[in-house]
């Protein structure tokens, strides 16, 4: 088997100055950001899922996604994988039985995936040619925090088990709305759902989140209008970069008296 080897996570990272606050004072700072790279998978030629992910154990990543879905069973059948970084792709070649592919192929959990880069390419599309959130959303630093703070905080079932991520909606004071599932990206539709039924006013709004700031969660949250999204945890550069250009403030790594302005910073009073 022949491979390209692209292990170096260090490649991935680079330092990205922004803005930490607190209730009473702020200050510039370099923190380390990761890198997001948006890969297409291919199988025995044929192209099946394009996902964002860090551009390093790339033929890991391929080898262990087709064993999972079960069309890689024994060593011997791979053939080749190549990661070719330029393209964004990685090839991988095996010797398989065609009855074999035909069937993992309806079980391929790839729609999703697929549908979600299709709304980062929508964005990203739609910046280029002007597209910023209209919003005169403001929100303060204490009630950032605050929020993050009670997000955080929230006894829902991850306490429990450890496994599931959160989502909310707020009017930038209060939480209106949270909800819990497997996944981030089902989370985040529970809420946009509910803002949706409920005729809230998405330019007013704030979204909270668990998981990390990617590129397509930045995207979900700029396709209704989110000005401003809350996070316990950090952005991508890529996520930064996209939420800057469309006007979404990233307020990020929230503690009890301190958070991170990525993004946006004219969204946040001081």
């Amino acid at each position: 088997m022949q491979t390209d080897q692209t292990g170096d996570k260090s490649a991935c990272v680079e330092p990205y100055l922004c803005l930490t606050v607190s209730e009473d004072a702020s200050s510039r700072c370099a923190v380390p950001l990761v890198h997001e790279t948006g890969i297409q998978l291919y199988f025995n030629g044929h192209r099946v899922l394009q996902t964002q992910c860090m551009a390093c154990d790339l033929e890991l990543m391929a080898v262990g996604f087709f064993v999972g879905e079960g069309l890689l069973r024994q060593r011997d059948e791979l053939q080749s994988v190549q990661v070719d970084i330029t393209d964004r792709s990685i090839r991988v070649s095996a010797t398989v039985p065609e009855e074999r592919i035909q069937h993992c192929g309806s079980s391929y959990r790839l729609a999703s995936g697929g549908s979600r880069t299709r709304v980062i390419d929508a964005v990203q599309e739609q910046a280029d040619t002007g597209f910023r959130i209209v919003s005169d959303k403001r929100i303060s630093a204490s009630d950032a925090i605050r929020l993050g703070t009670a997000f955080n905080e929230f006894e829902g079932l991850y306490r429990d088990t450890r496994f599931v991520h959160s989502a909310a909606l707020s009017d930038g004071v209060h939480i209106l709305y949270h909800a819990e599932d497997v996944g981030r990206h089902n989370a985040v539709d529970k809420v946009i759902g509910f803002g949706f039924l409920h005729g809230i006013d998405f330019s007013q709004a704030v979204l909270l989140c668990s998981g990390r700031f990617s590129l397509e969660m930045v995207a979900k949250a700029a396709r209704v209008g989110i000005p401003v999204y809350v996070s316990p945890a950090a952005p991508s550069i890529e996520a930064v970069t996209l939420a800057e250009r469309i006007g979404m403030c990233l307020i990020g790594r929230v503690r009890a008296d301190s958070a991170y302005v990525y993004s946006a910073l004219h969204r946040i009073a001081i």
